[in-house]
Order: structure tokens, then sequence, then C-alpha cells
């Protein structure tokens, strides 16, 4: 199979779970049992209300960031309707599986790649598309465990720290309690390059393109609270009230090590043993297990520990999956493929 043949193939496969996906939404107008949440519609609420011209946390209440209110305000220029938000959601629904598919192809063959990414993202993916700022989240994630993946498989990628920043610089002005992950990653990978031996200008770069990913972001939110003047709302409206309900760590905590996702935890464990006596390379997959555990006590931390909260901790479960499926490859006598379009 030649490689223009191949590479459809694969954008079909995840157009096709993308269509999937989509049927659970409440956005699509052809599924009469789908209704908003609360949530949602509250959210949706206040994007129509600023795209009126309301002011953001000034004459209007919320406590999701800009980022949020902006997107789904963006949908409603066309039409007071939702099928521009269903064509935008479809857009974030693809490149969603199309990174799991990409992250998961650093660990095992195409076939299982593609498998792995859809049990991720069709399995309880309603509890996504009906929640808040968690489905954007799951974006965000995704798009952070590729770049994360790709470093810790091929050591420093600039342009893979500067989108790790820009991720940073995106979830502080969407649901800041969460911020506090992407924090870790920089000073994780700052630690790791440096114990790693990278040259000098290369650290520098790293330094430089972290710096450079905040200000992508922190630049044109800075304006954007500057102009409508409500710098100050946002800062309290968002960012401290977020602050404020971090908590419920055990409870949190227990909802998401009480789903069946997370025997992925045990398993890595157990693949990172597996692998060591054979000799071949764990470290990658020893960094991925500290990254997961922190990554499910900032999702704990979250306030009300919704179902949806829970959701987000199965991006990180991709490359356990993969994994797993490379011992299959190897009895099959299937190759892995690193890089994707």
């Amino acid at each position: 199979m030649n490689k223009f043949a191949k590479r459809s193939l694969e954008f079909l496969a995840v157009l096709l779970l993308t269509f999937i996906i989509e049927l659970s939404s409440p956005f699509n107008p052809w599924i009469k049992a789908s209704v908003m949440t609360s949530v949602q519609t509250e959210i949706l609420d206040i994007a129509h209300q600023i795209r009126e011209g309301f002011l953001a946390y000034v004459e209007v209440d919320g406590h999701y960031g800009p980022v949020l209110y902006e997107f789904f305000g963006l949908g409603y220029l066309p039409t007071d309707g939702h099928i521009v938000h269903l064509i935008m959601e479809f857009v974030l629904i693809f490149i969603t599986v199309l990174f799991l598919y990409k992250t998961a192809k650093l660990y095992t063959s195409e076939i299982f790649a593609l498998v792995s990414a859809a049990g991720l993202s069709i399995f309880a993916w309603g509890a996504l598309t009906h929640a808040g700022a968690e489905e954007f989240m799951f974006f965000i994630l995704t798009l952070s465990c590729y770049h994360i993946a790709r470093q810790l498989k091929s050591g420093f990628l600039s342009h893979h720290s500067y989108l790790l920043a820009i991720d940073l610089g995106l979830v502080f002005f969407l649901q800041p309690g969460y911020v506090f992950f992407w924090i870790a990653l920089i000073i994780f990978f700052a630690i790791k390059f440096k114990v790693d031996g990278i040259e000098s200008k290369q650290y520098k770069s790293f330094c430089l393109s972290t710096l450079e990913g905040l200000l992508t972001v922190g630049v044109p939110m800075g304006l954007y609270l500057w102009y409508f003047k409500n710098a100050s709302a946002f800062w309290q409206q968002v960012v401290v009230y977020n602050m404020k309900n971090l908590g419920g760590f055990v409870e949190g905590f227990k909802i998401i090590l009480t789903t069946p996702w997370a025997v992925c935890l045990a398993i890595l464990v157990l693949i990172i043993i597996i692998k060591a006596i054979s000799k071949e390379k764990v470290v990658d997959l020893c960094c991925w297990l500290g990254i997961m555990i922190v990554g499910f006590v900032v999702i704990a931390l979250q306030g009300d520990n919704y179902i949806s909260f829970r959701e987000l901790s199965k991006a990180l479960y991709i490359v356990p999956i993969a994994a797993t499926f490379s011992f299959i490859d190897k009895a099959l006598g299937l190759e892995m493929e690193e890089r994707l379009f």
C-alpha cells in the first residue's frame, strides 16, 4: 500500500470515530434524546450574552475563563442556533482523536494505535459532550500528552516545548484549577533535560520556547482583559474562585481509582517490570507513570468532582493501553511507526 493510500485510510478511520462520538452530542439536532445539561446551558447563555456585547465577569457572571466563552461565542456569530457549534465541536473531537492516535503510534503499530484511540474516545464520551469545560480540557490534555510522549521518546524538541507552554496558557484562561499539572510538566522537563545533559544552547532554547509559548497566549489574552477593563473581575471570579474551590482530594481520587480504566495504572507498572527484565528501555514509561499520578492528583483536587472530571483522566491512559498492545505487535510481527502526517 502506498503512502497516500495509507494516510487516507488513517484519516477516514479517525473521521469515522469522530462521527460516532458526535452522535452523543447535544448539539446534534438529529438526536432528539440529547438535551443540554444545566452547566452547558449556563455556559452557552453567557457566551451568547458576550457576543451580544455584554462585558464578561462584570455585566455577565461566570467562573470559566474567556477561552471557553469566546469559543462558544464565535459559534453564535453566524446564527443563534447550534449548527456552527456542532461543526466546531466536530473539528475539536477530530483533532482530539487524531492526537490520541498519534500518541498511541509512538508505542504500538497503526492498527492497535487506532484501537487504543477508539477505546478511549468512544466509550462514555457522552460524559464529556454533556459536560462543561471538560470537553475542551480533554482536547488540550490530549495535545499535551502527545507533546510529552514525543519528548520522552525523542528528547528535547523545541516546538513541542513551545506548544506545551501554549497548552498551559490556554488552561489558565480556561479553568485555572488544572494549571498545576502543566506547571509540574514544565518543571519536570526542565529538570529532565538538565539531567540528560543536553547542550547549553538547547537548554536555552527550551527556556525561550517555554517563554514564547506563555507569551503567545498571555499577550493576546492580557490585551483582551485590558481592552474590556475586566482583568480584575476575571482574577476574582475565575482565578480566585477556582483556587478557593480546590479540595475534596479523597473523594476525587476515589472517583478516579474506582473506575475500570484505573486498572491501566497497574498494567503500566507490570509492563515496566516485564520490559525492564527483558532489558528494554523503560525510562519513558517510568516518567509517564509519574506524570499519570501527578495528573490524577490535580484532577482529584477539582471542586465538585463531577463524573466528567473523571473522564479527563482517560487521556493519560493512552500510553499504557498502547504499550500493552506492543506485546501483541511482537507476536504478530507488526512494526511501530512514530510519525503521522
